[in-house]
């Protein structure tokens, strides 16, 4: 469970900060294991789908671990 707010250097940022830090690597083996299989290519827009992707990640995992 992530924490709800911690603080860094006396400044309270939000556990989403944490969560967003945290999920940079897994975006970044999923981005490129889809680039790797080619499926970027069969994409009308990529970085909007990139964008999308790592919302859905986001949220997910927001909603899983933070409630």
């Amino acid at each position: 469970m992530l924490p709800t707010e911690f603080s860094l250097s006396g400044v309270y940022l939000p556990g989403g900060v944490l969560l967003l830090l945290l999920l940079l690597p897994v975006f970044a083996v999923t981005d490129r294991l889809l680039l790797r299989s080619g499926a970027y290519a069969w994409l009308w827009h990529p970085s909007l789908f990139r964008m999308a992707m790592f919302l859905c990640i986001y949220c997910i995992s927001y909603v899983l671990l933070l409630g």
